[in-house]
């Protein structure tokens, strides 16, 4: 017998690892794009109970292909304090079901369909112009792939069938401790559960591991993928410490139950493809095992959720947060790119940041040209500097989400969002440029703001900051009615405004020319308000175009 050429072959079966695991990937991102929108109602159900957390995390996993996207997902949401522990607990569950579907997917023998799927899904990628159907293509491309990769690596295994040494090197597989542990490194290092998974299926497929082996090594891929999450959570808070530390527990503890019952779940798992799904193919075998392994762990544990949560919250202790500046972004997480659309919505929280520091300016600024000194101005001259340093984040952030590959709506909700960043930073950037100078030409020229038209400045302020508050909540609700009584606020500030104006006209008539230097002042201010206000309706007027 000839001896096979083992570095063609390890050339090979890395090809075709990399084809999969680049496959997944595609498969994965397409998955986002087209559920993403879903997945933020989805999301909603954490807040029911255990079991819809669980059928959460499940749907989620399995719509996207990727344990370790969701789990990375929670690791955002619970450091942002978006749920609990508790929630987190049965979303983890569900997301080690939900995982099981890619074995199920890989376990068809399709391999010979991969090349077609890979034409079919790049000619259908190409439709740019219906970014969905795009993604469509996308997603066959990438599940074309992995069919592909599958093929190649079999091929390149195969001459291995009739190698005595490889086959005694692949006796260590056979006790479950060895397989446990080398399928939790290689997971570990190439950052996918379903590539440990198909690898197993397929030196099962070759005979050259038996069930129980390819059973132990989809139980040290479940503990594997856990280290993605524990990448996700550097640096982040203890929240996000505690989801890892329960998803490491939970996928420790169902291991170490089912390690000395891999024989009986191998057979039942032969049981339950061979008699009920007609399916006699190893490869199936080991899915119906995977996916028995994870659903037997979710019974056993979904009534846990609390005493995990305790356990975590006792083992992971709070450490005090370090004072951020309020430029400083708290929303923009890169976890939440995966997933654009949420991605969307995070940068639109932080845009309600950025109003509420354009609104704090908004509160001060005017005051302070009306009736402040130099030291107040001074003091005042820098808080333009934090909106533009938020605006620039958020812009930065929506910049690194690829809009072409977007569905239409979130398209918009990007422009939206830009939209709005870029009128409350007006808005910061008209009080600094505009009101704070007209406060040191008043202190220059040492005129004095008369009692009546102070009186009606300060009212307009009033009514603008009214206006500026409702405009926050239009910007971070998007709610049509708050959009309706802001759009409708024009009138009444454009009259208070001409009042202020005729006001001062009158006063102005026979008048020395120091009141002219005054007059300009005062209707500069004026005219600055009005303009403030015009930037204030711009969110509402968005809103209201947006829905006609």
């Amino acid at each position: 017998m000839d001896t096979p050429s083992l570095p063609s072959i390890l050339v090979s079966l890395l090809g075709g690892l990399a084809i999969f695991i680049l496959g997944m990937s595609h498969m994965t991102q397409a998955l986002n794009a087209i559920a993403g929108s879903k997945m933020k109602d989805l999301l909603a159900a954490f807040t029911r109970n255990r079991f819809a957390a669980a059928a959460t995390g499940a749907a989620i996993t399995a719509a996207v292909q990727s344990s370790s996207v969701t789990t990375v997902l929670l690791v955002g949401f619970s450091s942002a304090g978006l749920i609990t522990l508790s929630q987190s607990v049965g979303v983890i569950l569900g997301a080690n079901l939900g995982s099981t579907v890619t074995a199920q997917i890989i376990a068809f023998k399709v391999a010979d369909m991969g090349a077609i799927l890979m034409v079919v899904g790049l000619a259908i990628s190409f439709f740019k112009q219906r970014p969905r159907l795009s993604q469509i293509g996308i997603l066959l491309l990438g599940l074309g792939a992995i069919f592909f990769g599958m093929q190649l690596m079999g091929d390149a295994t195969r001459p291995l069938r009739s190698y005595p040494p490889f086959l005694e090197a692949m006796q260590t597989i056979e006790s479950p401790v060895w397989g446990i542990l080398i399928a939790l490194v290689f997971t570990a290092v190439v950052q996918s559960s379903a590539a440990t998974i198909g690898l197993a299926i397929i030196f099962a497929n070759q005979n050259l591991i038996t069930l129980e082996a390819a059973i132990a090594l989809a139980f040290g891929a479940n503990i594997g993928t856990c280290i993605t999450a524990a990448f996700a959570a550097i640096g982040r808070p203890a929240a996000a410490w505690r989801v890892v530390f329960i998803h490491i527990v939970f996928n420790l503890l169902g291991v170490a139950i089912w390690y000395a019952l891999i024989p009986q779940l191998a057979n039942l798992s032969e049981f339950v493809s061979d008699k009920l799904l007609h399916d006699q193919s190893t490869g199936r075998e080991i899915a119906i095992a995977h996916t028995l392994f994870n659903f037997t762990n979710l019974l056993l544990f979904i009534g846990f959720t609390g005493p995990l949560a305790r356990l975590a919250n006792l083992v992971v202790r709070s450490r005090p947060k370090p004072e951020k500046a309020a430029a400083h972004p708290i929303y923009l997480d890169p976890i939440y790119l995966q997933t654009p659309s949420l991605a969307i919505d995070r940068a639109r929280l932080e845009c309600g940041r950025l109003a509420t520091l354009a609104i704090a300016m908004a509160e001060e600024i005017p005051l302070a040209a009306l009736e402040g000194d130099t030291e107040q101005l001074r003091r005042l001259e820098k808080r333009d500097d934090e909106v533009d340093d938020l605006q620039t984040a958020i812009l930065n952030y929506l910049s690194r989400i690829d809009a072409k590959q977007l569905a239409k709506r979130d398209q918009e909700a990007i422009h939206d969002v830009i939209g709005l960043v870029n009128c409350w930073e007006n808005i910061g950037d008209l009080l600094d440029s505009h009101v704070l100078p007209l406060g040191h030409d008043r202190i220059k020229t040492g005129l004095s703001i008369g009692t009546e038209t102070k009186a009606k400045l300060l009212q307009l302020h009033q009514l603008l900051l009214r206006d500026m508050r409702l405009a926050l909540l239009v910007t971070t609700d998007g709610n049509l009615e708050q959009a309706k009584e802001l759009h409708d606020a024009k009138a009444p500030f454009r009259k208070l405004a001409a009042e202020a104006e005729n006001q001062l006209r009158d006063r102005l008539i026979g008048r020395e020319t120091e009141r002219l230097e005054l007059f300009r002042l005062e209707s500069d201010l004026i005219s600055n308000f009005v303009h403030l206000q015009h930037h204030a309706r711009r969110p509402a007027k968005q809103l209201l175009e947006k829905t006609e």
